[in-house]
């Protein structure tokens, strides 16, 4: 039995081996010459001496042709001249426009149109150069050309991406008319087909709100161009969380807050809590801050559910992290206004003058901080029936200089208002049409507004 065995154990490895050696040669490996493309391709850092390689190449299967005669030659010439072992690749329009980009039929200088990727790259080449409305007209001939494709393709997407920096173009080079033309076309084009609008169109929406805006103010007028901030704001949220969409979306529910379009400012508020939450899940200054601005907003829209609890928990957050009195007296005043707008008179009263004793911090508070705390207690005063009170406290708000910010401004405004209706009409009882100091989303600071900033 023993002899039997070794026969066995000594073939076993030698047929394994042949059989593994049959299988490699069925493979058909080529080893490409040290003096073919293949190698040559290899080194990239020899561009410059390809074409000499290619002559050399050249230069050599000649000789060697005119060289090998014999058997071997008329083997090799049949093996060359044998059909290829892989069959021909089925014809598909989508290979047959690869193939006219690699020869360049689709170029210009074929005598057929130019591509798209053509008129974009002359368009880049004008622009570049300054030539706007060269730029505009190549890049229009573009977005022809890609009309009958959907509004999510790449290539349609890609050029109106294009059409809307030179629209921005246009404008930092001190052509407002043209930049206005071609931004209100794209702005359009963006209405009735959304999903074109990307990155891009943010940008353009957003620069172009500004540009309009000083515009306006210079001229002595006030225009917020909201539209165009919720054309901004609506495009960002169909993307991915970021920083710059948050910032945005703070921004545009402060302004929506202030223009009365409540929606809008609900809307852009929830996403900048749900942007916080994705981008700084550990900065609970900021979560607490956002909150407050949502408790503001949801007062606004009488919405006293989500009022009153975006408040109690910006106020349960700031009171874990310790955070400054003027955080914690903003947020508490806030939760006093939502409870005496619902009726609960006694406990807003409580909570407000907790508030208010803030004020008798060592450390002076924020002046916007101290007329924000001020004019909600007499708010909360004037709802619980004592105008005398409240009109104490309306003046105090008043007492502190503006800071130079439009919020501050537009809180001083708000107060006066109230208290000018407050001296001429009957004591206010919280009915709809009652003074009140503005829902505004100021931010409860740690030392200044700009520390606080979601933003930031």
């Amino acid at each position: 039995m023993t002899r039997l065995r070794r026969p066995c154990a000594t073939w076993i490895p030698l047929t394994l081996m042949l059989g593994a050696a049959s299988g490699c040669i069925s493979l058909r490996y080529d080893e490409p010459a040290p003096g073919s493309q293949a190698h040559a391709a290899s080194d990239v850092t020899a561009e410059p001496a390809w074409p000499a390689m290619a002559e050399a190449g050249e230069a050599a299967a000649s000789d060697g042709a005119s060289a090998a005669t014999g058997p071997r030659a008329d083997a090799q010439a049949d093996a060359e001249s044998a059909p290829p072992d892989t069959p021909a690749r089925r014809a598909t329009p989508m290979r047959a426009r690869l193939e006219a980009q690699r020869s360049g039929a689709d170029d210009a200088t074929s005598g057929g149109p130019p591509s798209w990727r053509t008129l974009t790259r002359l368009a880049r080449e004008h622009a570049q150069a300054g030539q706007l409305d060269q730029a505009r007209a190549l890049l229009e001939e573009a977005a022809r050309s890609l009309a009958d494709r959907r509004a999510t393709s790449t290539r349609r997407r890609t050029v109106f991406g294009l059409r809307a920096r030179l629209a921005q173009d246009f404008a930092a080079h001190g052509q407002p008319d043209a930049a206005d033309q071609l931004a209100d076309q794209l702005f359009e084009e963006a209405r009735l087909e959304p999903e074109l609008g990307d990155a891009a169109l943010v940008s353009l929406a957003y620069s172009t709100a500004q540009r309009r805006r000083e515009a306006a103010r210079a001229a002595g007028r006030t225009d917020p161009q909201l539209p165009l901030l919720a054309l901004a704001f609506d495009t960002a949220a169909r993307g991915t969380a970021s920083r710059e969409r948050l910032g945005l979306a703070f921004e545009v529910s402060g302004i929506a807050l202030r223009s009365g379009d409540l929606e809008l400012a609900r809307r852009a508020i929830d996403q900048a809590v749900l942007d916080a939450r994705l981008i700084a899940p550990g900065d609970r200054v900021q979560a607490a801050s956002l909150k407050v601005y949502k408790a503001r907003i949801a007062l606004a829209q009488r919405d006293f559910a989500a009022a009153e609890s975006s408040a109690h928990a910006a106020l349960q957050l700031f009171e874990e992290i310790g955070a400054d009195p003027a955080s914690r007296g903003v947020t508490e005043i806030t939760l006093a206004r939502v409870l005496g707008e619902q009726g609960e008179r006694d406990r807003a009263l409580e909570l407000a003058r907790t508030a208010y004793a803030r004020l008798a911090e060592t450390k002076p508070l924020p002046p916007h901080a101290r007329r924000q705390i001020a004019a909600g207690l007499a708010r909360v005063e004037s709802l619980a029936g004592d105008p005398r009170t409240a009109e104490i406290h309306y003046r105090e708000a008043l007492v502190a200089p503006s800071d130079g910010s439009a919020i501050d401004d537009d809180l001083i405004r708000s107060v006066k208002d109230a208290l000018a209706q407050l001296e001429s009409g009957p004591p206010t009882t919280g009915a709809p049409g009652a003074p009140t100091e503005p829902a505004e989303p100021v931010a409860p600071t740690e030392a200044e507004a700009a520390e606080t900033t979601p933003a930031s």
